[in-house]
C-alpha cells in the first residue's frame, strides 16, 4: 500500500470526535438536514465501479451499518480499517462501502427502523471517514492557478460585501467566479461542473449557520480536494467551523482572506504548461 493510500486511526478517532461535537451544538432541524446531506450525496455519488469479487456483500454492509449506529466509535473504525485486508486500493474500496451503508442507512431512516438519533450520529461517522480516506491522499495538480468560486451562502440576502471582494480580488489577479442568491443544489452543481479548487463561502451571521454547515457537508462530498474558505461574521459562531471534518480556513475580513488565498497558492503551484 502506497503512503497516499495510508490510514491514520488516530485520525479518524478524532473526525469521529469533532463531527460529534458539531452535532450535539446544532438544532434539530440543522442537524437532520446534514444527516439527510450525507446519506443522500454518499450513496448516489459515491459508488465505484469495483470487481465482483471486491464488492461488499450484504451481510458486510449489514456489519458496517451496525458499526455505524453503535455506541462505541471503536466498532466503526476497527470495521473501516478490517477492509484493508479486501486487496483493492483503499480509498477506493472504502468509498464503495461507505457508498453501500450509506444506502442501507437511508433505507432504514426511510422506513423508521433506526432512530432519528442514531441515524445522524451514523451518518457523522461516515462523513468523518470519508473526510479521512480523502485527506489521505495526495491532492492532485492543478492548472486552475489564482482562480476561485466566491458565493454567497443559500438565502444569504447581505451580498454586497461579497460583491465588493470579489472586485478587489480581480483588481490583485485573481480569476473569480460569482455566484449570488443560487439555491442550494444549484450551487453545488456549479461548483461540481467548474471542478473548483478553491471556493469561498459569505455568511453574514448565526442564521446562516444551518445553510452554511449543509452546504460545507455538500462540498466535501462533491469537491472533496477543494480548499474551503469561510468568510464574513459568521466565523464567530461558537460552531467550530474549521477542522478536519469543516472548512480549511476562515477570515472575518477582506485582508485575511486574501492572505489565506496566496498562501493556499504557494502551496498549490500551477501546472507547468507543455
Amino acid at each position: 500500500m502506497s503512503s497516499a493510500q495510508s490510514f491514520d486511526r488516530h485520525a479518524l478517532y478524532f473526525a469521529f470526535s469533532e463531527v460529534e461535537r458539531v452535532r450535539q451544538t446544532l438544532p434539530a432541524s440543522a442537524i437532520s438536514a446534514l444527516a439527510e446531506e450525507v446519506v443522500q450525496r454518499v450513496a448516489t455519488q459515491l459508488s465505484p465501479v469495483l470487481p465482483d469479487d471486491i464488492q461488499p456483500d450484504a451481510g458486510e454492509v449489514e456489519a458496517l451499518c451496525a458499526a455505524l449506529l453503535s455506541e462505541d466509535p471503536n466498532a466503526a473504525a476497527n470495521l473501516i480499517e478490517s477492509f484493508r485486508t479486501r486487496g483493492a486500493r483503499y480509498d477506493v474500496l472504502c468509498l464503495s462501502y461507505l457508498a453501500a451503508a450509506s444506502r442501507r442507512l437511508g433505507d432504514y431512516w426511510d422506513n423508521d427502523k433506526v432512530s432519528f438519533y442514531r441515524v445522524t450520529i451514523a451518518a457523522g461517522r461516515v462523513y468523518a471517514a470519508l473526510r479521512v480516506l480523502r485527506m489521505g491522499r495526495k491532492n492532485p495538480s492543478t492548472d486552475l492557478h489564482r482562480s476561485a468560486i466566491f458565493a454567497s451562502v443559500p438565502g444569504e440576502q447581505h451580498t454586497l460585501g461579497i460583491t465588493m471582494a470579489t472586485d478587489l480580488a480581480r483588481d490583485m489577479g485573481w480569476d473569480i467566479e460569482l455566484l449570488l442568491r443560487l439555491d442550494h443544489d444549484e450551487l453545488i452543481a456549479t461548483a461540481q461542473q467548474r471542478k473548483a479548487s478553491l471556493i469561498a463561502l459569505s455568511a453574514s451571521g448565526k442564521r446562516s449557520l444551518p445553510a452554511l454547515m449543509k452546504l460545507i457537508v455538500a462540498l466535501r462530498i462533491s469537491n472533496p480536494d477543494a480548499y474551503l474558505l469561510v468568510c464574513g461574521q459568521i466565523v464567530s459562531s461558537p460552531v467550530p467551523l474549521v477542522g478536519m471534518t469543516g472548512a480549511d480556513g476562515a477570515a472575518t475580513d477582506f485582508p485575511a482572506a486574501m492572505a489565506l488565498m496566496e498562501d493556499w497558492t504557494r502551496q498549490h503551484p500551477a501546472m507547468p504548461t507543455s
